[in-house]
């Protein structure tokens, strides 16, 4: 009798592995399987060119292969359009570099503190005469720990803006990550014009890019040392 209660839990073991082994094995399989498919599409996304064709849609994001037709009923319309932008900053870990003539998408500004929420130092270079309409947008992004400069031309009207439209992503002597094009961050920009984005993990890039901010940033941050900027920036309680 005791042989047979012996026999019974054995085989009950063996059957019960014979269902967990496979099951876990093949749950292991699904999960490392799912890891590569990110990377692979993390890679994707950061080594493509994406055109915005007026009206027509969007195409060259990973995994799609062809035209992204835009259909501006839907109410996720703007998060499929923004999402390239979007993309590149949620997946930010330590550092982003942020240049932009002007800033005018709202999900941008919730991607940008949610980023700095995460940890991720963050810096924006924006052109003066173009943050008017979103002072109460970057006054809230300072806030959140966000570094904030404005370039202030000293010459008449807008003969001389800093016109930059890109970001550096987690730059390390490694390597590090690029989003640049012709798009402002304006619904203009996506939803009407003919605009390209390029993203590139090319070390060389990444460092040209990264020393251009380290020397524009430096460049404003003296300038607007100056009496004539700091009382510009008083007026709208950025100094």
């Amino acid at each position: 009798m005791y042989l047979n209660i012996l026999n019974n839990k054995f085989t009950l073991i063996t059957s019960t592995a014979i269902i967990i082994i496979p099951f876990y094995i093949y749950k292991t399989y699904r999960t490392l399987k799912n890891e590569y498919q990110e990377k692979l599409l993390f890679y994707d996304r950061h080594n493509c060119v994406v055109m915005y064709n007026g009206t027509q849609g969007m195409s060259g994001w990973p995994p799609h292969t062809g035209r992204i037709k835009l259909n501006l009923k839907k109410e996720n319309c703007l998060e499929v359009i923004h999402e390239p932008v979007l993309y590149f900053i949620r997946t930010a870990k330590i550092s982003l570099d942020v240049a932009f003539m002007l800033l005018g998408i709202n999900s941008v500004y919730v991607a940008l503190k949610q980023a700095r929420g995460r940890g991720v130092k963050i810096r924006l270079l924006v052109n003066y005469e173009h943050c008017a309409n979103k002072l109460s947008e970057i006054k809230s992004l300072i806030k959140e720990g966000i570094e904030v400069q404005t370039y202030i031309s000293n010459k008449p009207g807008m003969s001389s803006i800093m016109h930059y439209k890109y970001m550096v992503k987690d730059y390390t002597k490694c390597g590090g990550f690029v989003f640049t094009g012709s798009l402002n961050l304006s619904e203009t920009g996506f939803l009407n014009n003919y605009e390209d984005i390029v993203f590139t993990s090319n070390f060389y890039t990444a460092q040209a890019f990264h020393e251009n901010f380290e020397e524009c940033w430096n460049y404003i941050v003296m300038d607007n040392k100056t009496l004539m900027n700091r009382t510009v920036l008083l007026d709208i309680n950025f100094a």
